[in-house]
Parts: structure tokens; C-alpha cells; sequence
């Protein structure tokens, strides 16, 4: 088998430059294994995996040379944007259970300008979101489904005026884009 000289400088790389036995007690194999790996062999994934749990080393790097070297360097996952969406996809799975799907009357407001509703007055007068968010269904001639309202406004009364405002209109936003589009 041909030599990969270049996987056995990276699996010495993070490794420190240890000995042989040194790596083969670390990942708790057999030297003549790691010896096997120097000599041009590439390890399963089985030990791969090991090697990733043990240093924290990306495969696809101890592999390729190619991407982050260590996990930590990998891209975050935006866990708001994952949040959001499994919000939405809840949302749509429950209203079209509920089937109350009504397309909004001639005075609705445009999801693309929402301000045609007064929120900030709406906030100062009623204070709480459920009422604030019923009051702006209203308005635009539709039913505000009730029972979504625990999924947004968790923690209201630790919030900001901004993030309340800000927390009304995204609550709108989600809703009518699952009730008017069908989440889409």
C-alpha cells in the first residue's frame, strides 16, 4: 500500500510528535497498529473516531489536510435560525390540524408592512401580548388563534420595551406566514 506521508506528518502533528508507543497508549491500541498507520496504512473509522474523541481533531483534516483542524474551528450552528424553524414547522403542523386557516379580510394588513397596526400604542394600552396580538387580528378582520401565544412570549415579563415590540411582530410574522402561505 502506498505511503500517505502526508496523514503521518498530521497524525504526528497532533499528536505532539509522541512516540509510536506514546499514541498507541493514548488511543489505547496495539504499537504494532500505530506502527501500521506510520507505515502507510490508513486507520478504520472505528479508530478514526477515536482519534477525532482523543484530540479533538477534525476527521475530514486528519484525513485531507482540507477544513478546520479541530472541531471547535467548525462553523456554529445558528441555534435561533433552528429554533425559529422548528417553531414555524409546530406552528404549521397544529394550525393545520386546527384547519382555521382564513385568508385575512379587504382591511388586513400586508405581512410586508405590519405597521399599519399601531404596536406601540397597542403595548402601552393593553400590556399583555396574547390581548395585543388578539386586538391586531382583529383589526385585520381574523380570529387570533390563542393558543400560540405561550410559544412567544415565554419570559414577557423580563423583557425590554423594544424586545416586547420586537417579540409582538416576529410572534405576527411566524403566524401569518403559516396561515397565509401555509408556512412557505
Amino acid at each position: 500500500m502506498k505511503q500517505d506521508s502526508a496523514f503521518v506528518r498530521r497524525l504526528r502533528e497532533i499528536f505532539d510528535g509522541a512516540s509510536m508507543a506514546e499514541i498507541a497508549r493514548r488511543l489505547e491500541l496495539p504499537h504494532a497498529t500505530i506502527r501500521n498507520y506510520f507505515g502507510g496504512r490508513l486507520p478504520s473509522s472505528e479508530v478514526l473516531i477515536r482519534i477525532a474523541e482523543t484530540t479533538g481533531v477534525s476527521i475530514n483534516w486528519l484525513l485531507t489536510g482540507k477544513g478546520p483542524v479541530y472541531l471547535s474551528e467548525a462553523k456554529e450552528i445558528d441555534i435561533d435560525s433552528l429554533i425559529d424553524r422548528k417553531i414555524e414547522e409546530a406552528i404549521g403542523r397544529r394550525l393545520s390540524a386546527v384547519g382555521e386557516v382564513k385568508p385575512p379580510a379587504s382591511n388586513a394588513v400586508n405581512a410586508q408592512s405590519p405597521d399599519q397596526f399601531d404596536v406601540e400604542a397597542a403595548l402601552e394600552n393593553f400590556r399583555d401580548p396574547n390581548r395585543i396580538m388578539s386586538e391586531w387580528f382583529r383589526f385585520e378582520g381574523r380570529k387570533y388563534p390563542k393558543d400560540f401565544g405561550v410559544v412567544f412570549f415565554a419570559g414577557w415579563e423580563s423583557y425590554t420595551e423594544r424586545e416586547k415590540l420586537d417579540a409582538i411582530r416576529d410572534a405576527k410574522k411566524v403566524l401569518d406566514r403559516n396561515l397565509l402561505h401555509g408556512g412557505k
